[in-house]
């Protein structure tokens, strides 16, 4: 009942943000703001992933890379002298290109004050020796790598064919020898095809017999427009069912928490005294590349998923955002609190500083509503997810991915044409 309360409500409070052809305000005054850099690049496309991606092409990758230097110098006539509090690069597979990746983050510093830790996603097979190097010589201090399964049987019931389970464990070894990462994290996915307990149980012992500093767990997630979501609608392919994968959250929770590891969002956990390495935990961020997107104020928007109009806008010296929604300050306060509840917590002061109101008064009745049910504590100004809390709060996260950001990658897909904005 209370599971499927949380996805009702989360689904109810999204059904009317729709993404159109709207042109945002662009960010302006910000003292500070994160930047997410998108390379959608990957060897072989998983069938499952539901991000903007594309089969690698050489000729395309100095192209690109001088297309994103161009669009980060727009954002700089935009925002002056902003000062870059994070800086996440995602992908499709960043690592595929470490040179690029490298090229692009020396612009950035060149174009802005940058006091952040940075973050980049990698694939196991991509990591070796020299791009270990590039990234720490360009400033990378976290780092993260899809490892997905240690289950070949896994690995190819997903279409995951860029690596095995022992080049992921070989990459594991190098960078954890390396030692020059202040975070090293590895994603790991459940309620697979094929995927049992026992599979799953395998996958978290390996993790912990090995020390990872960190890890993330991450549900399948189907997008409508994903090669394996038509699988599954077909009867192709059989997922584990409700009731299975909440006893594989439980398993992965209190693996985790036996073994030391503390909750730093539902669907990630770290070891006591590391930073934390995160992709979606960002108030307010601009995103540059093909299918990036970006939050800011009152605005969500993204840019045109396709590499080569987005080559050719940024030619143009215009930016390359296709589609976006609007939302009133109680949409984007919502949306705060729902990833604060993501990340375990928040405080309530904090909520009254950024939106200048109560939470207890502006979502008076959700908050009781999930204190009366377990799912959240309150002690003074500090609300907490429980520990029964993590399920259902992983639930409205699921949710709230598979409605609103599935509507934006579908937007920016099927609006390919950028909107010709210019920074100024």
């Amino acid at each position: 009942m209370l599971e499927f309360m949380i996805e009702r409500m989360t689904r109810k409070k999204l059904a009317n943000i729709e993404f159109s052809r709207i042109e945002p305000e662009l960010p302006k005054d910000k003292d500070e703001i994160g930047l997410y850099i998108h390379i959608p690049f990957c060897k072989t496309p998983c069938p499952f992933c539901a991000y903007i991606r594309y089969p690698f092409n050489p000729k395309l990758e100095r192209p690109y890379i001088e297309a994103v230097k161009k669009e980060i110098d727009l954002y700089r006539k935009v925002l002056g002298n902003v000062k870059i509090n994070s800086i996440y690069v995602g992908g499709g597979t960043p690592t595929i290109m470490p040179e690029g990746v490298a090229d692009i983050l020396k612009h950035v510093r060149s174009a802005f004050d940058v006091s952040s830790d940075i973050g980049v996603e990698s694939n196991p097979d991509d990591l070796n020796e020299k791009t270990l190097a590039l990234l720490l010589d360009a400033g990378v201090s976290k780092l993260s790598t899809g490892v997905q399964s240690f289950s070949d049987k896994i690995l190819k019931s997903i279409g995951r064919r860029s690596h095995d389970a022992k080049q992921a464990l070989d990459a594991i070894e190098l960078v954890m020898n390396n030692g020059g990462f202040d975070t090293f994290s590895i994603d790991l996915m459940f309620s697979l095809p094929t995927q049992s307990l026992a599979d799953l149980k395998g996958d978290l012992d390996i993790v912990i017999e090995k020390g990872v500093p960190q890890v993330a767990t991450y549900p399948l997630l189907l997008f409508p427009y994903c090669e394996m979501y038509h699988d599954v609608k077909e009867n192709k392919i059989e997922l584990p069912n409700k009731k299975v994968e909440k006893k594989m959250y439980d398993v992965i929770v209190n693996s985790f928490i036996d073994a030391g590891y503390e909750p730093c969002s539902v669907w990630s956990f770290t070891k006591n005294g590391i930073d934390k390495y995160g992709s979606v935990e960002r108030d307010e961020y601009i995103g540059v590349g093909a299918g990036a997107m970006s939050s800011v104020g009152e605005y969500f928007y993204a840019n045109t998923a396709s590499v080569e109009e987005y080559i050719q806008a940024l030619g143009n010296g215009s930016l390359p955002i296709t589609t976006g929604a609007r939302s009133s300050l109680e949409g984007i306060a919502a949306r705060w609190l729902s990833m604060s509840l993501y990340e375990t917590g928040f405080d309530k002061r904090e909520f009254k500083n950024r939106f200048g109101m109560d939470v207890d008064e502006k979502f008076k009745s959700f908050l009781r509503w999930l204190k009366l049910f377990g799912v959240i504590k309150v002690e003074g100004d500090h609300v907490q997810v429980t520990r029964k809390g993590m399920y259902p709060i992983h639930l409205m996260t699921k949710t709230f991915l598979l409605t609103f950001i599935a509507k934006a990658c579908v937007a920016c897909m099927e609006n390919p044409k950028p909107l010709n904005l210019r920074s100024s």
